[in-house]
């Protein structure tokens, strides 16, 4: 039965998952970024160039995730969400084998799987929405086994490739592997390692992390695309960075804390306690320093940001269940006693369910209805606009007449100037069209449009007092 655990495990993470975000799979938006990306992987099956034919500011890797997505499982969403809850079952093992492969209690290990699943699946901001963090931590988690696991030197090359493709989803995975880096380079210095076979580790590390993104730029190059590729990666990139004041980043953190306060204490907890896993200790606190640096540094302070920081938090969070009870303060016992923790567990399964049947699937879904309202009508020439709700596009089966995908890229300011977008000609471009609807849920945006409208479109369908759908007149 011993060799069958790991696949146990496995299971009941699969498990776990699907019941924690069940409620989540039904809507069909519940982040933009997540529409941005399904609809831009639909553009690349159809054969358009990322950052040529329709452009965003994210990395080359989501947007092919979710093209494969659709090559193994079809167009649904609903499937979408369960494949980004299976990632997320699949990150929480691969930590679990890490923590188990650096020395770990099997109770450790688990409890650092499912707190990891715990915290992706309670803030639509901080999980629930699969955003790029759900999947480059998938890699970074694999890269971490493979790391923990001491592997013969071709082994690392594998962790630097793992965490390669989770590079090209997210650059800020290269905070992850610097941690990993440091800390054998650390090892060398207090006497754990040999100078020259950490530097050889570390380098063959770097070796297999650079390759996925070489390749990226290898293909950019070879079609002729490199200039564009570089500008929206990297020029475009350089212009968002905000600084705040300090108030602001702290604030920042602390409501991290708060949210997951009881995880947070459990993190604390095994920082300051002075016994225990040292090696653990010092790893985790180096790789969650840095991944929150990785969080800070732009200065967005977007909630699903923290996402990267969930993994050295869960790894270290974990080992507070690898403390015997009677190594506990008494006052803290009853939190080991499995009566109390699995009922504690249960209550917050049922109450987060509760909040996502509210929040979700109550919710009125805008995007079904326009969908199913204009479907029947459509001819496969006929073109579609709509500023909002661009999963419509996916819905429909259509392509967006803008190559700015995301609303806010070609309506917001500040992406208009840093993206260097003449929107007077693009809007002129799109009138030409005569698209054969348009939809609009933002007044400030629909009079852009408004002497076209008045000419040449009636309103077909208002769905509340929220969406407006006009149909061009033939």
């Amino acid at each position: 039965m011993q060799r069958f655990r790991p696949l146990f495990i496995f299971l009941l993470f699969l498990g776990v998952a699907l019941l924690l975000r069940f409620f989540s799979f039904f809507p069909s938006v519940i982040n933009h970024d997540e529409s941005t990306y399904i609809v831009i992987s639909d553009t690349l099956l159809r054969g358009h160039t990322y950052q040529v034919d329709f452009i965003d500011t994210k990395p080359i890797g989501i947007f092919l995730v979710y093209a494969f997505f659709q090559l193994v499982l079809g167009k649904s969403i609903l499937l979408f969400r369960i494949a980004a809850a299976a990632t997320l079952a699949l990150t929480s093992f691969f930590l679990y084998r890490a923590k188990r492969s650096f020395g770990s209690r099997p109770e450790a290990a688990f409890a650092a799987g499912l707190i990891y699943l715990f915290l992706n699946s309670i803030f639509t901001y901080y999980g629930v929405s699969p955003n790029t963090e759900t999947f480059f931590n998938l890699f970074t988690a694999l890269a971490l086994w493979a790391w923990c696991s001491r592997p013969p030197l071709w082994g690392y090359f594998l962790a630097g490739l793992s965490l390669g493709i989770g590079f090209v989803i997210k650059y800020v995975v290269l905070f992850d592997g610097l941690a990993f880096g440091l800390f054998l380079l650390w090892q060398a210095r207090v006497g754990k390692e040999q100078w020259a076979a950490a530097w050889a580790k570390a380098i063959v590390m770097a070796v297999g992390a650079a390759l996925p993104f070489l390749t990226v730029l290898a293909w950019y190059q070879h079609t002729g695309h490199l200039e564009a590729f570089w500008f929206y990666s990297f020029t475009v990139s350089s212009r968002y960075p905000e600084s705040k004041d300090l108030l602001d980043y702290v604030t920042f953190f602390l409501d991290f804390n708060l949210r997951f306060l009881p995880v947070a204490f459990f993190v604390y907890y095994v920082l300051f306690r002075r016994s225990g896993h040292l090696e653990q200790r010092q790893f985790g606190l180096l790789w969650a320093a840095l991944v929150l640096l990785a969080v800070m540094l732009p200065g967005k302070l977007f909630g699903h940001y923290f996402i990267q920081l969930m993994l050295p938090f869960s790894f270290l969070a974990g080992e507070f269940f690898g403390i015997s009870r009677e190594e506990l303060p008494k006052r803290l016992q009853w939190l080991r006693q499995p009566r109390i923790g699995y009922s504690l567990l249960g209550l917050l399964i049922v109450i987060n369910l509760s909040l996502q049947y509210k929040d979700y699937y109550l919710k009125a879904d805008y995007p079904r209805q326009i969908a199913a309202f204009l479907a029947p009508q459509l001819t496969p020439d006929d073109v579609v606009y709509t500023i909002n709700d661009q999963v419509i596009y996916h819905l429909l089966g259509k392509l967006p007449p803008l190559p700015y995908v995301h609303p806010s890229l070609f309506w917001e300011a500040q992406h208009v100037e840093a993206l260097e977008i003449d929107q007077e000609k693009e809007l002129q471009e799109l009138k030409a069209l005569l698209p054969r609807f348009m939809i609009f849920r933002s007044p400030q945006y629909e009079s852009h449009f408004s002497e076209l409208l008045e000419e040449k479109y009636r309103l077909a369908k208002q769905i509340e007092e929220r969406v407006y759908i006009y149909e061009r007149i033939r």
